[in-house]
């Protein structure tokens, strides 16, 4: 029985990953680099340390991928604290909102850092929903490996397989599966793996579709 939802952040609930392309290709090119949005793909929903890797291989050795890194997210953060946009994807509220009322916990896990999820959810009005928040600062191990999802479980005093997770990206799916949970992918940039084909327990375009199947997923 289910107890407890896990909500991912960026591009499940929000449409952020637009924001964050945007400011990786402006930080790239005030070094005279093109940063694709192949690359950008590549660099979803994975630890920063590889995602550098993947940056290097790209823009050739000697690059300054650090730079980038932390010039993209001065521009993140230039652009929400100068009343940037926050758009919900569609269906967002609407799925954490279904899930409260049915009197479950939830939870979110985000890769993201705190003071990003606290200003998303304040600034959409989605935090009241939300019984905790876990992001990359509470653990040592990012998605995929399911560290996250386990420290979440455990501050809702719930066993990881009474757990439904949802999750946008190859990583996070991996990482919620890895953790007993039942999960629900909403691919947006990368496509499903053959190990989340096989292990997922949905697969939705978007989280529109959740509302209809909502006793199947809980029981």
């Amino acid at each position: 029985m289910i107890t407890c939802v896990l909500f991912d952040m960026d591009g499940l609930l929000f449409n952020t990953e637009l924001i964050y392309f945007e400011c990786y290709q402006k930080a790239a090119a005030e070094m005279g680099l093109t940063f694709s949005f192949e690359l950008f793909a590549q660099c979803v929903g994975i630890p920063r340390e590889e995602a550098n890797k993947f940056m290097l291989q790209y823009f050739g050795p000697g690059t300054d991928t650090t730079h980038i890194e932390r010039r993209t997210y001065q521009l993140v953060e230039h652009y929400l604290q100068t009343g940037g946009d926050v758009p919900l994807m569609p269906g967002a509220q609407e799925a954490v909102e279904l899930f409260y009322r049915r009197r479950l916990k939830v939870g979110l896990c985000s890769s993201n850092i705190r003071k990003w999820a606290e200003f998303y959810l304040d600034k959409t009005d989605l935090r009241r929903y939300f019984a905790t928040l876990t992001t990359c600062e509470d653990v040592t191990r990012l998605k995929p490996d399911p560290e996250i999802y386990l420290k979440s479980a455990s501050l809702l005093q719930a066993d990881p397989a009474q757990c439904l997770a949802f999750e946008d990206s190859v990583a996070g799916a991996t990482a919620a599966i890895r953790a007993g949970m039942r999960t629900c992918m909403v691919p947006q940039i990368k496509q499903p793996d053959s190990f989340i084909r096989e292990h997922a327990f949905k697969i939705y375009n978007s989280l529109l579709q959740v509302p209809a199947d909502v006793e199947e997923l809980l029981s």
